[in-house]
């Protein structure tokens, strides 16, 4: 909402400018789970890592490596039956380990999310177990900064009109707040996928949002 006052006392005018930037997130975050249930705890630890080793080999195949894959987590539990008469009794154990992967898009290709999201299935095979994705931006203060520009160019054209009205000119800037900053919604989906990938992989455009308000001085 845009307010303009003049006041005989400080002859100003307020406004509030936005500033909208929409980009197409070039990360992409995901969990992957590697678990294996076995009758001891050595073969279902071992299933384990044969198949982690599988997975984090084609990953570094893509070049996920260093910071954008990390373990997170690492643990085994025994599974149980109740039988009446007998009580609770273990059948076996399970190993899970979890790996943080960040995907980062190279280029104007939006192919390589879907390709490393195959590949890890199809490395893990039966034992995998992929969460939920994330999008996200490599340098979100720059869109931030285009967005204030934005922002900053909507109120001072707004400032300027109400000056033109008024018949006065805008004179200096006597406070200025930023009102809001962040993204406003969730990506707007646009479908991508590998050839070799059954499910596509959505990136979507993310927009990035800065409101001001800025008081000038009108003389």
């Amino acid at each position: 909402m845009t307010v303009a006052t003049t006041d005989r006392a400080e002859r100003s005018v307020t406004v509030r400018g936005s500033g909208i930037v929409s980009a197409v997130p070039d990360l992409v975050r995901a969990t992957v789970t590697v678990t294996a249930t076995r009758p001891a705890v050595a073969d279902a630890f071992e299933a384990v890592a044969r198949s982690t080793t599988a997975v984090t080999d084609t990953l570094r195949g893509y070049g996920v490596s260093g910071p954008d894959l990390a373990t997170t987590g690492l643990s085994v539990h025994s599974e149980t039956t109740w039988t009446e008469g007998r009580g609770s009794e273990v059948t076996g154990y399970t190993a899970a380990t979890t790996l943080q992967i960040t995907v980062r898009e190279a280029g104007a290709s939006a192919s390589s999310s879907a390709q490393v999201v195959a590949a890890c299935v199809g490395a893990g095979g039966d034992d995998i177990r992929l969460g939920g994705l994330e999008f996200d931006f490599s340098d979100p203060p720059a869109l931030t900064a285009t967005a204030r520009d934005r922002a900053w160019a909507d109120a001072l054209a707004k400032a300027e009109q109400y000056a033109s009205l008024s018949r006065r000119a805008l004179g200096e800037v006597l406070d200025i707040s930023e009102v809001d900053i962040g993204d406003v919604s969730p990506p707007v989906a646009k479908a991508f996928a590998a050839a070799d990938s059954p499910i596509a992989v959505e990136r979507g455009e993310k927009p990035t949002r800065v409101d001001v308000r800025v008081r000038w001085r009108l003389v």
